[in-house]
């Protein structure tokens, strides 16, 4: 588990919606950038105390990835690999009630990173 502050520090992030910014507890991530993918897996969460504790880590600086957390109950999105969001994209996360950061680093050591931290991913049916 890592504090969502901590994660920003820590990896170095940009905060795209600033206003919206808490210090919630992350649990698990999920990596992907075919949003049908998060969709599928996430979809199979029972438990939304896990969705309220995740973090979506993608490369798709779209609105799509926004509307994607926004389906899914994620309030968390972590942009990699230096991505930056259009204006649409920022103004969307911030009536989607969605926080907005980005990484320089790449999804594959972001994850590592994470995990090391003691974030889980998530998969197929988890349980809190």
């Amino acid at each position: 588990m890592m504090k969502l502050h901590d994660i920003v520090k820590k990896y170095d992030c940009r905060v795209y919606t600033k206003d919206l910014l808490d210090n919630r507890d992350i649990h698990f991530a999920f990596c992907s950038d075919l949003m049908s993918d998060a969709l599928i897996i996430m979809n199979s969460v029972k438990d939304e105390r896990i969705l309220d504790h995740a973090i979506l880590i993608t490369g798709l600086a779209t609105q799509q990835s926004i509307r994607t957390a926004e389906m899914l109950d994620v309030n968390v999105v972590l942009l990699i690999r230096g991505k930056m969001p259009s204006d649409k994209v920022i103004q969307l996360a911030l009536e989607s009630n969605i926080i907005l950061i980005a990484t320089d680093i790449t999804m594959f050591n972001v994850s590592g990173m994470m995990y090391a931290e003691g974030i889980k991913g998530i998969k197929y049916d988890i349980q809190w």
